[in-house]
């Protein structure tokens, strides 16, 4: 797929080459530094289509990623989005950067880590599936990645409704998962929380499992994470049972995009959309990554959820 490039955008065409998976494509010919309105609608509907851009040897500062990201909608900090405050992640004092730009880091500072998720596994999650609306764009800047190890995985969470069967579409229509907070993704516990609490008894948003993208107007399993979650209106087994089911249903490879980091990547993706993950590290290695997200909607399952057509990306992959 090409289009033309306009205005500021670096002369030439704008190249889309799709992943060889569910979901992801690979855009070639743009300096994300320098594109106009014009161009960032192109790539905006190119993204919608693919849920997740690569954009390769970006020569991007965190500045940068914060106009990027400004393109896409209001800029949230970690910050407002845990509503506490994180003084104990030091990492943009360490690297001297502005408020709206998170670290994914295991640097450490006087023995102590300076920003989140550290070096080892990250499980399956959507961010901030906890909050009442989690964020909609989500994307990361590759400013230092170890010789191996730390690739993300992204599923496409239509392909995985639109391939569920037509029973357990009608099963789940009308269900929500409530989503608490007592784990995060590294699967630390929350300052408060426990893993002994009832998750019947515990506040957190109840999000549909079917939810309806606000741009597309087309459907996507809704799952959050898997910890702290438990479906409303069933008993602990039956939620179990079929959390169990959904998970392992929505995280099967045939919906997956690999990625491999290299330096200068911008991974842009849709956090309503799709799921994601990453794999351990050398501790010995640094890994750094800025972080950068817009707010979001409140997930909704549309009236006619059951007669929507499906997403076209999955189709193009199959």
């Amino acid at each position: 797929m090409s289009t033309a490039a306009a205005g500021t955008q670096t002369p030439g065409r704008i190249d889309v080459v799709p992943a060889k998976a569910a979901l992801g494509a690979e855009v070639e010919g743009v300096d994300l530094s320098k594109i106009d309105d014009i161009t960032f609608k192109q790539l905006h509907d190119i993204w919608l289509g693919h849920l997740l851009l690569v954009f390769r040897g970006q020569k991007f500062t965190a500045q940068d990623l914060v106009t990027l990201v400004k393109r896409f909608g209001t800029p949230v900090t970690s910050s407002n989005l845990h509503k506490r405050g994180l003084e104990e992640r030091t990492a943009n004092k360490v690297f001297n950067l502005p408020p709206e730009v998170t670290v994914v880091t295991n640097v450490r500072e006087n023995g102590k880590p300076v920003g989140i998720l550290g070096d080892g596994e990250v499980v399956w999650h959507s961010d901030f599936s906890f909050k009442e609306a989690p964020t909609a764009a989500r994307m990361l800047l590759a400013v230092e990645i170890p010789p191996a190890g730390g690739y993300t995985y992204f599923s496409n969470c239509y392909a995985a409704y639109d391939a569920l069967s037509p029973a357990m579409k009608k099963r789940i229509a009308g269900m929500s998962i409530k989503q608490a907070n007592i784990v995060d993704t590294a699967m630390q516990i929350r300052p408060g929380a426990s893993l002994d609490m009832d998750i019947r008894d515990i506040p957190g948003p109840g999000h549909p499992i079917i939810s309806t993208h606000p741009e597309t107007g087309r459907n996507m399993i809704f799952l959050g994470r898997r910890h702290s979650a438990y479906v409303n209106g069933c008993t602990l087994e039956e939620s179990e049972a079929l959390l169990n089911e959904l998970w392992a249903h929505t995280t099967d490879p045939r919906f997956v995009y690999e990625h491999h980091w290299a330096v200068g990547d911008v991974v842009v993706w849709d956090n309503r959309a799709t799921l994601h993950r990453r794999d351990a590290f050398n501790s010995d290695s640094r890994r750094v990554l800025y972080a950068a997200q817009v707010e979001g909607h409140r997930p909704y399952e549309a009236p006619d959820a059951l007669s929507l057509p499906p997403h076209t990306r999955y189709a193009v992959a199959a």
